[in-house]
C-alpha cells in the first residue's frame, strides 16, 4: 500500500512538472503587445471646403520572428460618418489582416478611407480611433491612433454658375497616341445638378474634323465612358477628357472645345483643350517587285531588292538593316543602314543571298527588316534552292565513266 501511494505521488509529480513546462513554452509562444505597430504619416487633416472624401495611408511592421494576425476596429466614429479600412485599390473592405515580419518597410499598406455624411457635417474637428489587437487574442492590444478630420465653414461664393478649370490645357505627342485631359468642374450653383458633357475636334479654320474620338471618363473608379455627371452644391469632381486622333492626321495643333451644360442650358460653361500633334513615321517592306518569292542555287549568290517605304507622317532616320536566315546562310545588303527616309519616299537596297553549297535543295525562308528606333518594316520572303549545275555535270561525267568501263570490259571478254 505504501509503495502504491509512493508511485501515486512519483506520477502527480511528473504529471505536474510536465505543465509547468510546457506552460512555459507556451508562454514562450505567446504574442507580445509590442510584435505589431501602427505608422500613418498623418494623424490630423483640414479639409477643403468642397471636399467630402480622403484617403489615408496605414503601415503595420511586424517585429515579430514569425506571421501575426491583427484585427483592425475602429471606435469612436461620427454619427453618420463612412469610415472603414479597404485594400489598397478599394476593391473589398478589410477586418482582418495577416502581417509578415518586417524590419525597414510596412509588412502590410492598407487604406482608410473617410467619407462625410450627406448633408455635410457643421464645421468643426472630428475624431476617431484605429486599434490594432491580435485576431485569435483580442485581449492583446497591439497598438492605436486617433485621427482628426477638420470639417472648415464652406467658402462664401456667389451662386448660380459652374465653372471648369484644367492644369494642363495642351498636350503634345505622335498621331498614333491616345491622349486623356483632366478637367476639374466645380458646381456653385446652389444645389446638385446633372451636367451633360460634350467635346469636339476643330481645326485651325474652327471648322468641325471628322474622324477624331472624344470621350470623357470618371477621374476615379470605373473608366466606363459618361456623357452626363451629377455633382452637389459646393462640389469638385474631376474628369478626363479622352481624344484620339485618326491614324494618320497630319501634323500641327488641334483644338477640342468642351462643354459642361444643365438640361435647357440654365447653367453652362466650357473651356479650350489643344492637342499639338507631331508626326511620326511608319516604315514599310517590301520587294521592288512585289513578289514575296525568290530563286536561288546552292552555294551561288542571288540577288533581291529590299524596298523600304515610309507611308507616316514624319521623318524616319537611322534606318538600320538586319535579317532573319537559315544557319550558315549568309545574307548581306547594299548599304548597313539608311540615314533618313522622309514622307512618302522609298528607297531600294540590294541584297544578296548565299545558300551553303550543301543546301538541300528545297523552300527555306527569310526574313529581311529595317529598323528605326521609333519604325519597323519587315518582310517574309520564301527562298526556292536548287542543287549547283556543277554537280549536275560531274554526275553526267561519272555515268559516262562508268559506262566506258563498262564497254570496255565487254569488249575484252568478246575478243576471248
Amino acid at each position: 500500500m505504501i509503495a502504491m501511494r509512493r508511485m501515486t505521488v512519483a506520477l502527480l509529480s511528473v504529471i505536474f512538472a510536465s505543465l509547468v513546462l510546457s506552460g512555459a513554452v507556451f508562454a514562450s509562444q505567446k504574442v507580445d503587445a509590442n510584435d505589431v505597430k501602427l505608422d500613418s504619416p498623418i494623424r490630423s487633416i483640414l479639409l477643403d471646403p468642397s471636399e467630402t472624401k480622403v484617403d489615408l495611408d496605414i503601415d503595420l511592421f511586424n517585429y515579430a520572428d514569425t506571421r501575426r494576425l491583427v484585427a483592425m476596429e475602429l471606435l469612436d466614429l461620427p454619427e453618420g460618418w463612412d469610415i472603414a479600412i479597404w485594400n489598397a485599390f478599394f476593391d473589398f473592405q478589410i477586418f482582418e489582416l495577416v502581417v509578415e515580419p518586417t524590419e525597414t518597410t510596412p509588412g502590410q499598406r492598407p487604406r482608410m478611407r473617410v467619407r462625410l455624411p450627406d448633408p455635410r457635417p457643421e464645421p468643426g474637428n472630428y475624431s476617431f480611433t484605429l486599434v490594432l489587437t491580435d485576431a485569435e487574442n483580442p485581449r492583446v492590444e497591439y497598438d492605436r491612433a486617433k485621427f482628426t478630420i477638420g470639417v472648415p465653414a464652406p467658402d462664401i461664393e456667389e451662386e448660380g454658375e459652374v465653372t471648369v478649370r484644367t492644369d494642363y490645357a495642351v498636350l503634345r505627342g505622335p498621331s498614333n497616341s491616345s491622349y486623356e485631359f483632366e478637367i476639374v468642374i466645380k458646381n456653385d450653383t446652389g444645389d446638385q445638378q446633372s451636367f451633360n458633357l460634350a467635346g469636339l475636334v476643330v481645326g485651325a479654320n474652327q471648322q468641325p474634323l471628322q474622324g477624331w474620338q472624344v470621350g470623357f471618363t470618371p477621374a476615379f473608379g470605373e473608366q466606363k465612358q459618361i456623357s452626363s455627371l451629377s455633382i452637389l452644391a459646393a462640389i469638385d469632381e474631376r474628369v478626363n477628357v479622352t481624344v484620339t486622333p485618326p491614324r494618320f492626321v497630319d501634323p500641327g495643333n488641334y483644338f477640342i472645345p468642351v462643354t459642361v451644360e444643365t438640361d435647357g442650358g440654365i447653367f453652362g460653361t466650357g473651356t479650350l483643350l489643344t492637342l499639338e500633334v507631331i508626326g511620326r513615321g511608319e516604315l514599310l517592306a517590301s520587294t521592288e517587285t512585289g513578289l514575296l518569292s525568290m530563286k536561288a542555287t546552292a552555294g551561288e549568290e542571288a540577288i533581291n531588292t529590299l524596298r523600304l517605304t515610309n507611308f507616316g507622317t514624319g521623318l524616319v532616320r537611322d534606318v538600320a538593316l538586319d535579317a532573319d536566315k537559315p544557319p550558315q546562310w549568309e545574307v548581306t545588303f547594299e548599304v548597313d543602314n539608311v540615314n533618313e527616309l522622309p514622307i512618302n519616299n522609298q528607297i531600294d537596297v540590294g541584297v544578296v543571298v548565299k545558300a551553303p553549297d550543301d543546301t538541300i535543295p528545297g523552300d527555306y525562308m527569310i526574313t529581311l527588316r529595317g529598323r528605326s528606333q521609333d519604325a519597323l518594316g519587315e518582310v517574309d520572303i520564301r527562298v526556292t534552292v536548287d542543287q549547283s549545275t556543277v554537280w549536275g555535270w560531274l554526275g553526267i561525267v561519272l555515268v559516262l565513266i562508268v559506262i566506258s568501263g563498262l564497254l570496255g570490259v565487254f569488249w575484252r571478254l568478246g575478243r576471248r
